[in-house]
């Protein structure tokens, strides 16, 4: 089916108390292991894009091999940019069709994130696309980003009410509530308190970030606690690379690449499957269907 807005997709889910998977891909081979995955379970899925990976394969065919492999399914699939703080990558994206983008100011005071996250608030509504946008400093390495430790800031709650008040249509809110990027160093120590308390005082669906690494008792209380978009990155990328791994070590005088990207997808694909029964959004696409055929 075609690619869709991450808005409703999130909106259903935090309705329907479970999550979205959110994987970031790495290549064609990975965001067909995300998308077949999800189709499998029957689940709706997001398939995000790190600015470094969209320059490195470029707009246009990023774009093209999200949504040639969304029209095969019959699950719905967003496209969206992850971590973006370059207003002009933002632009591109909308142009060459991704159906969401995140603006993250989080770096920036207050009053320059509000204002530049209205900015582009301002060219997704027109182009009729989702927007995510971050408060707080989430901790730990995504990309080209990088939060040390003692950098991290939970989410100031006045600071996420007066920030959201401003921007209604949000397809999600990210506020730092304690998750990490990457593998965590010790046990993570999530505000759920803070949750609740943002979740009782906006009506915006929220995004975990920092996904890999948490346990099912975690991944349980954030999504009931109004979490609808699960991100996961940092696992992906093992897996991409362990799927090579594990075959050379098992044929060392094996050759032929085809059976190496095989054993990738493989190793991806299962772990994409394995976190959407985590999130409880398995066989969820019919009803998410049917929600947005109404509306």
């Amino acid at each position: 089916m075609p690619l869709i807005s991450m808005r409703p997709l999130l909106k259903q889910a935090q309705a329907g108390k479970y999550g979205v998977a959110a994987y970031n891909m790495i290549d064609y081979n990975s965001a067909r292991s995300i998308i077949e995955g999800a189709a499998q379970l029957e689940a709706p899925v997001i398939v995000q894009v790190s600015v470094k990976t969209v320059k490195h394969w470029g707009y246009k065919p990023v774009a093209g091999w999200v949504r040639m492999l969304a029209d095969t399914v019959d699950v719905p699939v967003a496209l969206h940019l992850d971590h973006c703080n370059d207003i002009e990558v933002i632009k591109r994206c909308i142009d060459a069709g991704w159906t969401s983008v995140m603006f993250d100011g989080s770096a920036l005071p207050f009053q320059q994130n509000l204002a530049k996250s209205l900015e582009v608030y301002k060219l997704t509504e027109a182009a009729g696309i989702g927007l995510e946008a971050e408060m707080g400093a989430i901790g730990g390495v995504e990309d080209d980003k990088f939060v040390a430790e003692d950098k991290a800031l939970l989410a100031n709650f006045d600071e996420c009410v007066a920030f959201c008040k401003e921007m209604p249509k949000l397809a999600v809110f990210a506020p730092a509530i304690g998750t990490a990027h990457g593998f965590y160093k010790g046990e993570p120590k999530i505000a759920y308190d803070l949750l609740a308390k943002i979740t009782s005082a906006i009506d915006i669906p929220i995004a975990l970030h920092g996904g890999t690494g948490l346990n099912q008792e975690q991944f349980d209380r954030c999504i009931a606690g109004g979490c609808a978009k699960v991100n996961i990155s940092t696992m992906h990328k093992h897996c991409f690379i362990d799927g090579f791994v594990k075959l050379k070590q098992e044929k060392p005088k094996l050759e032929e690449p085809l059976p190496f990207i095989q054993s990738q997808y493989e190793a991806m694909k299962a772990d994409v499957m394995s976190m959407i029964r985590a999130f409880g959004s398995d066989r969820k696409a019919p009803a998410a269907k049917a929600t947005m055929a109404a509306q």
